[in-house]
């Protein structure tokens, strides 16, 4: 059974909707600045793909963040008030930490709205649509959440448990996760993936929203697939907490299965990497694609779009989906900002670097990896 995508919503640095993300690709224009010990809820000093939000005083940020790109999905799927039935899968890390200071171990903080009631929260705020609490799943798998939320919802349309999905992923930067990956010593003075001089990766925030549907209920009501989620694949290293394994081992199994999954014979001719800018990430993404693809790797083009906006931890992985269906649909591979000096021991991989290239494909490989061993892969195709 098919399953495509008529919906899609965006919001990070790199812009405030599907639109403008799709021009700051198209344009290699990055999101990612410096800010100052006078902006509101940030540390002192430091780098980040930030996002300016509608809250209101009586609306957590990540609620506004939400708001806004379902409300774009479902207006582009046209599925407004007709969601009745439709499962909803969300993606976070810890999308109840809402500002800097809510994690600051000195300052009270409301447990009221801890996180595993922000999905359920916002489902009741859908009832308009049709969309039971009964019916929404949180998936919080680190950095790989909102592909796992993909990966869940394709089963759930395959195997007829509902005829529409609507995954998203949020992320609102927190003092909690920036001082983790400060003590991880994880964060760079530039995001330059799989550059000679990668250093580090940079923090972003932000939500994505995809409306799924199977393609049969899709083609009933005459609505446009955008794209098809043709497969999908997870795999699971043991070596460390937040250490990837260097040999690539869970990233393969997961790319491999993405690919059975989707029955494809030849290599994805665009790849939407990972590319966080660690060198223990960029350096195991690399393996693994080599491990899977062997001679043929030369046939695939690379890329990192986090470089343009960040890591938006829970919600990256459907932001990059979505960064990949754009890709497809317009004919181009995003290029890779920062990467001017690939590394030699990489020299067989085919990096998409100094602008966007143009190319008319038929299919993209997205892949994530997280803390705790988790890896994803998720494979599109054109409708």
């Amino acid at each position: 059974m098919r399953v495509v995508v008529t919906g899609m919503g965006a919001l990070s640095s790199a812009g405030s909707s599907v639109a403008e993300l799709d021009r700051a690709l198209r344009e290699s224009r990055s999101g990612i600045k410096l800010f100052g010990p006078n902006e509101d809820g940030y540390p002192p000093h430091g780098l980040a793909g930030r996002v300016v939000t509608r809250a209101s005083a009586s609306t957590l940020r990540g609620q506004a963040m939400l708001d806004q790109v379902f409300d774009e999905a479902i207006a582009q799927a046209g599925l407004a008030g007709r969601l009745a039935g439709a499962r909803l899968y969300l993606g976070t890390i810890h999308g109840h930490l809402d500002n800097w200071s809510a994690a600051r171990a000195d300052q009270p903080h409301d447990t009221s709205d801890n996180f595993a009631a922000l999905p359920w929260n916002f489902a009741a705020q859908l009832g308009e649509h049709g969309l039971r609490s009964s019916d929404a799943t949180l998936i919080s798998t680190a950095c790989t959440a909102s592909a796992a939320a993909i990966g869940l919802a394709l089963d759930a349309l395959r195997t007829g448990s509902t005829s529409v999905a609507v995954v998203a992923g949020v992320e609102v930067m927190s003092l909690f996760l920036y001082d983790g990956f400060v003590a991880l010593r994880a964060l760079g003075k530039q995001c330059r993936p799989f550059d000679v001089r990668h250093d580090g990766l940079v923090l972003g925030e932000g939500a994505a929203a995809l409306i799924l549907e199977t393609e049969s209920h899709a083609r009933l009501r005459n609505a446009q697939a955008l794209a098809e989620i043709a497969g999908y694949g997870f795999g699971l290293d043991s070596l460390s907490l937040t250490a990837p394994d260097p040999s690539g081992t869970g990233a393969a199994v997961a790319i491999r299965e993405a690919l059975v999954d989707a029955r494809l014979a030849t290599p994805p001719r665009y790849v939407n990497a990972h590319g966080t800018g660690t060198k223990h990430n960029d350096n195991m993404e690399c393996a693994a694609l080599r491990r899977v693809f062997g001679t043929e790797i030369g046939q695939l083009a690379v890329s990192s779009t986090k470089s343009l906006m960040g890591h938006l931890c829970g919600a990256a992985g459907a932001t990059e989906v979505i960064c990949s269906i754009l890709a497809l649909r317009g004919g181009y591979m995003p290029s890779t900002f920062g990467l001017d000096t690939p590394e030699v021991r990489w020299d067989d991989i085919d990096f998409v670097r100094g602008g966007p290239r143009e190319e008319r494909f038929d299919s993209v490989l997205s892949l994530n990896s997280g803390f705790g061993g988790t890896n994803s892969a998720v494979l599109v195709q054109r409708a």
